[in-house]
Protein backbone atom coordinates (compact mmCIF):
# COMPACT_ATOMS: atom_id res chain seq x y z
CA UNK A 1 0.00 0.00 0.00
CA UNK A 2 1.23 3.45 -0.98
CA UNK A 3 1.83 6.32 2.25
CA UNK A 4 -1.20 8.62 0.82
CA UNK A 5 -3.37 5.88 1.23
CA UNK A 6 -2.66 4.54 4.63
CA UNK A 7 -2.40 8.21 5.96
CA UNK A 8 -6.15 8.93 4.59
CA UNK A 9 -7.69 5.67 5.77
CA UNK A 10 -6.02 6.79 9.63
CA UNK A 11 -7.48 10.17 9.27
CA UNK A 12 -10.49 9.20 8.09
CA UNK A 13 -11.08 6.69 11.15
CA UNK A 14 -9.50 9.58 13.15
CA UNK A 15 -12.31 11.75 12.08
CA UNK A 16 -14.82 8.52 12.61
CA UNK A 17 -13.82 8.38 16.53
CA UNK A 18 -13.56 11.50 17.35
CA UNK A 19 -16.99 12.60 16.05
CA UNK A 20 -18.45 9.34 17.79
CA UNK A 21 -17.35 11.11 20.74
CA UNK A 22 -19.79 13.52 21.12
CA UNK A 23 -22.31 10.43 21.28
CA UNK A 24 -20.51 9.36 24.19
CA UNK A 25 -23.01 9.77 27.50
CA UNK A 26 -21.81 10.37 30.19
CA UNK A 27 -21.56 7.29 33.55
CA UNK A 28 -24.00 7.65 36.25
CA UNK A 29 -22.61 7.75 39.87
CA UNK A 30 -23.86 4.88 41.73
CA UNK A 31 -21.87 4.96 44.85
CA UNK A 32 -18.30 5.30 46.86
CA UNK A 33 -16.72 1.78 47.82
CA UNK A 34 -14.40 0.18 50.34
CA UNK A 35 -13.43 4.05 51.17
CA UNK A 36 -9.90 3.10 52.79
CA UNK A 37 -8.08 5.28 54.86
CA UNK A 38 -3.84 4.90 54.63
CA UNK A 39 -1.04 6.14 55.82
CA UNK A 40 -2.05 9.98 57.85
CA UNK A 41 0.08 12.69 59.12
CA UNK A 42 -0.56 16.25 60.71
CA UNK A 43 -1.24 17.50 57.48
CA UNK A 44 -2.37 15.18 54.94
CA UNK A 45 -3.97 11.56 55.18
CA UNK A 46 -4.04 9.05 52.10
CA UNK A 47 -7.49 7.66 50.52
CA UNK A 48 -8.15 5.17 48.64
CA UNK A 49 -11.97 3.89 47.33
CA UNK A 50 -13.55 2.16 44.75
CA UNK A 51 -16.14 4.29 43.02
CA UNK A 52 -19.20 2.37 41.04
CA UNK A 53 -20.63 3.67 37.78
CA UNK A 54 -22.99 2.67 35.23
CA UNK A 55 -22.10 3.06 32.17
CA UNK A 56 -25.12 3.68 29.53
CA UNK A 57 -23.95 3.70 25.93
CA UNK A 58 -24.11 0.89 23.94
CA UNK A 59 -20.50 0.46 23.49
CA UNK A 60 -16.94 -0.82 25.60
CA UNK A 61 -14.71 1.73 26.55
CA UNK A 62 -11.54 2.51 27.87
CA UNK A 63 -10.50 4.45 30.69
CA UNK A 64 -6.66 5.27 30.90
CA UNK A 65 -6.67 7.91 33.10
CA UNK A 66 -8.60 10.61 35.72
CA UNK A 67 -7.34 13.72 36.96
CA UNK A 68 -9.72 15.63 39.13
CA UNK A 69 -9.98 17.24 42.34
CA UNK A 70 -12.91 16.74 45.04
CA UNK A 71 -14.87 19.64 47.04
CA UNK A 72 -17.44 18.90 49.51
CA UNK A 73 -19.78 21.38 50.76
CA UNK A 74 -17.90 24.15 48.52
CA UNK A 75 -14.25 23.41 50.54
CA UNK A 76 -11.62 21.15 48.45
CA UNK A 77 -11.09 18.00 50.29
CA UNK A 78 -8.31 16.46 47.79
CA UNK A 79 -6.43 15.44 44.53
CA UNK A 80 -7.42 12.43 43.11
CA UNK A 81 -6.24 10.00 40.20
CA UNK A 82 -7.02 6.28 38.97
CA UNK A 83 -4.93 3.49 40.53
CA UNK A 84 -5.04 1.78 36.97
CA UNK A 85 -6.51 1.75 33.37
CA UNK A 86 -9.94 0.68 33.68
CA UNK A 87 -12.15 -1.21 30.91
CA UNK A 88 -15.74 -0.18 31.02
CA UNK A 89 -17.94 -2.57 29.58
CA UNK A 90 -21.48 -1.46 27.11
CA UNK A 91 -24.42 -0.61 29.17
CA UNK A 92 -23.13 -2.52 32.58
CA UNK A 93 -21.54 -1.26 35.78
CA UNK A 94 -18.19 -0.62 36.28
CA UNK A 95 -15.82 -0.04 39.49
CA UNK A 96 -13.58 2.86 39.21
CA UNK A 97 -10.57 2.33 41.59
CA UNK A 98 -9.29 5.87 42.68
CA UNK A 99 -6.18 7.52 45.31
CA UNK A 100 -5.66 10.74 46.39
CA UNK A 101 -4.42 12.66 49.41
CA UNK A 102 -6.81 15.10 51.13
CA UNK A 103 -6.71 17.21 54.25
CA UNK A 104 -6.57 14.89 57.73
CA UNK A 105 -8.23 18.54 59.01
CA UNK A 106 -11.06 17.72 56.70
CA UNK A 107 -11.21 14.13 56.81
CA UNK A 108 -12.13 14.54 60.44
CA UNK A 109 -14.89 17.16 60.04
CA UNK A 110 -16.62 14.83 57.20
CA UNK A 111 -16.38 11.38 59.35
CA UNK A 112 -18.95 12.52 61.69
CA UNK A 113 -21.18 13.50 58.94
CA UNK A 114 -20.31 10.45 57.55
CA UNK A 115 -20.85 7.94 60.98
CA UNK A 116 -24.15 10.42 61.71
CA UNK A 117 -25.49 9.11 57.33
CA UNK A 118 -25.67 13.23 56.77
CA UNK A 119 -26.09 14.34 53.08
CA UNK A 120 -22.93 16.44 51.88
CA UNK A 121 -22.80 18.05 48.71
CA UNK A 122 -20.16 17.11 46.44
CA UNK A 123 -18.27 18.65 43.74
CA UNK A 124 -15.51 17.10 41.21
CA UNK A 125 -13.94 18.35 38.78
CA UNK A 126 -11.01 17.34 36.49
CA UNK A 127 -10.37 15.67 33.64
CA UNK A 128 -10.53 11.88 32.36
CA UNK A 129 -8.83 9.98 28.83
CA UNK A 130 -11.11 8.03 27.76
CA UNK A 131 -10.91 6.35 23.86
CA UNK A 132 -11.66 2.78 21.95
CA UNK A 133 -10.63 1.27 19.10
CA UNK A 134 -6.37 2.87 20.42
CA UNK A 135 -7.86 6.40 20.12
CA UNK A 136 -8.02 8.39 22.99
CA UNK A 137 -9.48 11.68 23.65
CA UNK A 138 -9.51 14.15 27.19
CA UNK A 139 -12.43 15.10 28.22
CA UNK A 140 -13.26 17.69 30.56
CA UNK A 141 -16.45 17.16 33.80
CA UNK A 142 -17.66 18.74 36.09
CA UNK A 143 -19.78 16.30 38.62
CA UNK A 144 -21.82 17.46 41.00
CA UNK A 145 -24.54 15.59 43.48
CA UNK A 146 -25.29 15.39 47.37
CA UNK A 147 -24.09 11.76 48.58
CA UNK A 148 -23.98 10.30 51.67
CA UNK A 149 -20.36 8.95 52.41
CA UNK A 150 -20.26 5.58 53.96
CA UNK A 151 -17.17 4.51 56.20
Amino acid sequence: MNRPFIFSLVTCSLVLFLSSCRDVKEPTFREVENLRIGKADLSSTSVTADIRFDNPNRFALQLRSIDCDVYVDSTFLGHFTNTEEVHIPSQQEFLLPVKGDVSTSQLISYSGRALLQIPSPIRVEGKARIGRSGFYKTIPFNYRDTIILKL
